[in-house]
């Protein structure tokens, strides 16, 4: 008689997001002294992304686009112009703003 399997998930342990630590890459991407700093253009959208996380409005596992210091949807992200997407995938890249 074969056994039975017990489900595994791939990933055994829920993701943890520490969202200080994301607050205090973000407050470097705004200083220029950091090898992480990010152009002018940037800043309203990481400052508005930093007060999103301490208003706990954000908690760095959902996908959030800011442009103009705000929140828009993606395809608004998408349009002419720059917008900062912080997104968990790729919250420690130094490239997490698109072009566009």
């Amino acid at each position: 008689m074969a056994e039975q399997i017990e489900f595994s998930p791939a990933i055994p342990q829920p993701r943890v997001f520490d969202i200080p630590a994301r607050i205090q890459h973000l407050r470097d991407c705004l200083d220029p002294k950091s090898s992480w700093y990010q152009p002018e253009y940037q800043h309203v959208n990481i400052k508005a992304v930093i007060k999103l996380y301490e208003d706990g409005k954000i908690n760095g596992i959902q996908e959030v686009y800011i442009r103009e210091g705000k929140i828009v949807t993606e395809e608004e992200a998408k349009r002419k112009g720059w917008a900062w997407a912080e997104v968990s995938l790729c919250f420690f890249s130094p490239l997490n703003s698109l072009l566009l």
